[in-house]
């Protein structure tokens, strides 16, 4: 005949049951919806990371390049300074300075140290705005609870970078100052 009440009761409950099942399921999809969004933040995040780190890599090869076409220059140059004392040892040529020649001599020093000088000051400028868009960067990622963080490696890859940065500017200049002065 007809269903008894505690066939109902059981129904009602089961019902009740698979309806805190499906709110159970509903807040979790809602969590991992929330996860995604996370993840998908984090990993545009560490995405900008690699591409600054595949530019830095692609400037330290150029860098890399350019510090070994300077070795080579350098070693040229010290050659040709080498070839030219022991020439001017092997001459009987006598060459003295004078006090207009020892004028010039001194304004050309002293053009060259200014030229020097504001060179490092534009580096350094440049230095600090890319170490401030960098360390806006750092703290941007930071601020996301996933991010990128540096080990102690690629600090020293960064340092490097920098070192290598002065080192060629300094090379430079130096023989840009030999050139002007000889």
């Amino acid at each position: 005949m007809g269903r008894n009440k505690k066939d109902a009761a059981q129904d009602v409950l089961t019902l009740y049951n698979q309806m805190q099942e499906d709110e159970i399921i509903e807040s979790g999809k809602e969590e991992i919806h929330a996860t995604l969004n996370e993840i998908e933040s984090a990993k545009e995040a560490l995405s900008s990371v690699i591409k600054e780190l595949t530019e830095a890599n692609r400037t330290m090869r150029l860098t890399k390049t350019a510090l070994m076409a300077v070795q080579k220059s350098t070693e040229n140059i010290v050659d040709g300074i080498c070839n030219a004392i022991v020439k001017a040892e092997q001459s009987n040529l006598k060459v003295g300075i004078n006090d207009e020649g020892l004028a010039q001599l001194n304004e050309r020093n002293d053009a060259a140290i200014s030229v020097f000088k504001q060179a490092l000051d534009e580096h350094e400028k440049r230095i600090n705005v890319l170490f401030a868009h960098q360390q806006k960067e750092l703290k941007r990622i930071r601020n996301i609870e996933e991010g990128a963080y540096f080990n102690g490696r690629t600090y020293a890859w960064m340092f490097g970078l920098a070192f290598i940065s002065w080192a060629i500017i300094l090379v430079g200049i130096t023989i840009w100052i030999c050139i002007k002065l000889f």
